[in-house]
């Protein structure tokens, strides 16, 4: 808690000073910015590790106890706790940052209707409880953490005014579904099996089955990112020409730039990488495959962090 408290006064001293170098473009703020990174890395910590725990290991079938043992729920729900953590910084952190730059008293600086925010922030404190108690009782932390994450990241689609932001809400939900659970994947999943080294168990075929099991997620999850961004765009943009001669547009082109990487990667990794696995070494290609994948990912939530603070083309 010291640490997070340090995090957000940091922050704050940094947005009360003039930042070096060209000035901003107009409308950008690096505070939002910043908060805007944490929401969506949070995001997708939590709804990679359900992604994980319903679209992967529910899926693989006829896997050894010690295989179990190793893709164990609780490693992903330790993730879902550090998601919804940054959630609550993102979304708290903002007004607090915001109310010391601009001296005013914290209650000011939350949204002006407070019951949204307080039933966001109430669903999330019962989304860190799921995620919390999942080992104690799986089948009851799983089903809360589930809940109380899907309808916080939906929350626009019943309190939103705007096509915008419904379309926004589903986009975040499908790309962290997709990036979010391949994040989860690497890190619980490909690396806890690598580690292991006991020579009974077939590394090489575990990785292939949890790749396959993921394989439909991701590409249901990608197919409706791509749906939701397109509506997205035409939505925020009023002509083509925007694209180049607004901070917004150029935002929009970069981010498309880092998403066709994440894109080629992953149609790589279906194509030349993903009918390898089971063969000896291949768990350490997908491995290696994943991980770029993920930093250009990372790279797109840097992108959309700047794009999302900047106005919209008029």
């Amino acid at each position: 808690m010291r640490a997070t408290i340090h995090l957000i006064q940091t922050v704050a001293q940094s947005a009360q000073a003039a930042p070096p170098g060209p000035p901003p473009p107009e409308g950008f703020s690096y505070r939002d910015a910043f908060f805007e990174l944490v929401q969506f890395v949070g995001y997708f910590f939590a709804i990679g590790a359900l992604g994980f725990r319903y679209g992967i290991v529910r899926r693989v079938r006829g896997i050894s106890d010690e295989a179990r043992r190793i893709l164990r729920a609780d490693n992903a729900a330790l993730l879902g706790v550090l998601g919804v953590v940054l959630l609550l910084i993102a979304f708290l952190g903002g007004p607090y940052v915001r109310s010391i730059v601009e001296h005013k008293a914290f209650a000011a600086t939350l949204p002006k209707n407070l019951a949204p925010f307080e039933l966001k922030m109430a669903l999330l404190v019962l989304a860190l409880i799921g995620f919390a108690v999942v080992r104690a009782s799986p089948g009851l932390g799983w089903a809360l953490a589930a809940a109380a994450t899907l309808i916080v990241v939906l929350q626009p689609l019943y309190t939103g005014r705007n096509w915008a932001g419904r379309a926004n809400a589903v986009h975040i939900l499908a790309a962290s579904t997709w990036l979010g659970t391949l994040l989860v994947l690497t890190l619980v999943g490909i690396r806890g099996v690598m580690k292991i080294g006991t020579p009974g168990l077939p590394r090489a075929g575990l990785v292939c089955d949890l790749v396959n099991s993921f394989s439909p997620l991701a590409l249901t999850a990608a197919s409706i990112v791509a749906l939701t961004g397109l509506t997205t765009a035409w939505l925020h943009l009023k002509h083509v020409s925007a694209l180049w001669t607004t901070s917004y547009g150029i935002a929009l082109m970069v981010k498309l730039v880092f998403v066709l990487m994440v894109v080629l990667m992953g149609a790589w990794n279906w194509k030349r990488v993903r009918p390898t696995l089971g063969e000896s070494g291949s768990e350490e290609t997908i491995r290696r495959s994943s991980t770029m994948e993920l930093t250009f990912a990372a790279l797109v939530l840097l992108a959309t962090s700047v794009l999302v603070t900047l106005p919209s083309p008029r």
